[in-house]
């Protein structure tokens, strides 16, 4: 498996519908496979020229799409999310993402380019809802109307765990309310953001309305700085998102942030116990754990703790570890070496600190390279140990018990973050208060993780600012223009 062949080597910007043409002077990195440790590829990194460019060309597409109807524009989302039907699409680009990110192709073969198609069949539609409002101001006829407008240029900065649908999720519902998006991939995997544009510019997008700049922290720096940048989108850690922040801030930039978390997942005694297991897999091994929002802490009330920790060992265990192009592996290796190496530390940590390993750990002889972390359970865990208090971003779970609702909700918003929670229970009205008292932007009951179009998505505190997808994301996108109609005379004190 390998970048498509009709692709330059390095793999350049997409610039104006186009990849840019190389330069001698450009940093060129590699490309790799982490599960393979093999080099498939290399990436010449944009530098201030590049963006200048891009932003010019954005400027000049922007003039003409901002003024299509909504109809216009969703006739080519539409077109994109047709293009993205078709099999052979949906199996190369998830080849693509396997071999950049070494997620496993059994998920992403039915989650992330069916995801990406279902954005753009929703934002082509709400393309053509946009509207504003009428208010009636005096007895005389005079009123008010709204009406929303696009913000211009705008930035994308995505995140590596999932590039396609983070690079679909920012720019279709920029794209259907008549903005440009300008997108900087993480460097860490930059196919799919590449493998986008391609379908936009099939899909008959015009040239410049969304281009790819690849690059570093520079590049996103000079995105955020920008003063011809209207807004910057972006996914990625707290740490990070606070240096955008500040970046936005020198010239009052709108912005949207997607951050980190350390959800609680909270199980209650009379739940469906095999559905709990489930949404505790599923929460922190999907993807081999690389998801922000997963529910890492799981409380678990402490009369039915040795029954759910038995079962969620026995199945995580039979969890199928493996190459990540192989059909049937369920789980395999970490984004990177580097990362894996700060997953195993926290591992590390969290047996210095007292937490029992039930499971996996550092020392199995699993013969799989070394970018991958085995399926990890910690149980006998604390409030104050660091796996529970910190964001690891890696296959390992830590189970907490808990004796009363009252309890779990403190512990459950003890957390810098308030991205996502989640309660099981078949007690409905326990489970509508608790979600009142959790403090998440996205909380689930009977459920985990899943994630529809239909659904705003972002999070609270120390997790970000902002919505994505849903009826929030007009809000997002859009600026409201007031426009007062006087119908009678007007009232002047001077003569």
């Amino acid at each position: 498996m390998s970048i498509p062949c009709h692709w330059p080597s390095p793999l350049t910007s997409w610039i104006n519908g186009a990849f840019s043409k190389g330069s001698s002077s450009a940093i060129v990195r590699p490309i790799m496979f982490a599960a393979r440790s093999s080099q498939i590829g290399a990436m010449a990194m944009a530098n201030k020229s590049l963006v200048e460019d891009a932003i010019r060309h954005a400027k000049k597409a922007h003039q003409s799409w901002a003024k299509m109807t909504g109809i216009e524009r969703g006739r080519i989302l539409s077109k994109a999310a047709s293009l993205l039907s078709t099999p052979s699409n949906n199996d190369a680009i998830a080849r693509l993402e396997c071999i950049d990110t070494s997620r496993p192709l059994s998920e992403l073969l039915v989650v992330d380019v069916v995801s990406g198609r279902d954005c753009l069949e929703y934002f082509a539609a709400a393309a053509m809802t946009l509207s504003g409002e009428h208010i009636p101001v005096s007895s005389e006829g005079s009123f008010i109307y709204t009406k929303r407008e696009s913000l211009g240029i705008t930035g994308g900065i995505g995140a590596w765990n999932y590039p396609f649908q983070c690079a679909v999720w920012k720019s279709a519902p920029a794209l259907a309310f008549g903005n440009a998006m300008i997108y900087k991939p993480s460097p860490e995997t930059v196919l799919g953001a590449i493998s986008l544009a391609n379908i936009y510019k099939e899909a008959g997008l015009p040239d410049g309305l969304f281009q790819v700049v690849i690059g570093d922290a520079e590049v996103g720096e000079l995105l955020s700085t920008h003063h011809d940048i209207s807004k910057i989108s972006f996914t990625g850690s707290a740490k990070t998102g606070r240096r955008i922040y500040s970046d936005c801030s020198s010239n009052l930039k709108r912005i949207t942030m997607e951050l980190g978390g350390k959800s609680p997942l909270i199980i209650f005694p009379d739940c469906d116990l095999d559905n709990a297991v489930s949404a505790a897999l599923m929460a922190n091994f999907y993807s081999n754990g690389q998801i922000c929002s997963n529910g890492t802490r799981i409380f678990v009330e402490s009369s039915i703790h040795n029954k759910f920790v038995a079962e969620f060992v026995r199945r995580a265990r039979l969890l199928r570890r493996g190459d990540p192009l192989e059909i049937d592996t369920q789980i395999s290796a970490l984004v990177s070496r580097t990362h894996r190496d700060k997953v195993a530390e926290y591992i590390k940590q969290g047996i210095e600190e007292g937490a029992i390993l039930s499971m996996g750990g550092l020392d199995e002889d699993h013969g799989l390279g070394d970018a991958f972390i085995p399926p990890t359970i910690f149980t006998g865990c604390r409030d104050d140990m660091t796996i529970v208090k910190e964001e690891i971003f890696g296959p390992v779970a830590c189970v907490l018990k808990f004796e009363s609702t009252e309890e779990v909700v403190e512990r459950a918003n003890a957390t810098e973050f308030a991205l996502a929670a989640g309660v099981f229970t078949k007690d409905i009205n326990r489970a509508h208060q608790l979600v009142s008292q959790l403090q998440a932007g996205v909380c689930y009951v009977n459920n985990y993780n899943i994630t529809p179009v239909e659904m705003p998505w972002g999070g609270n505190k120390q997790s970000g600012l902002g919505r994505e997808n849903g009826s929030a994301a007009m809000e997002n996108w859009t600026q409201v223009k007031s426009v007062y109609v006087e119908m009678g005379n007007i009232f002047c004190p001077y003569q």
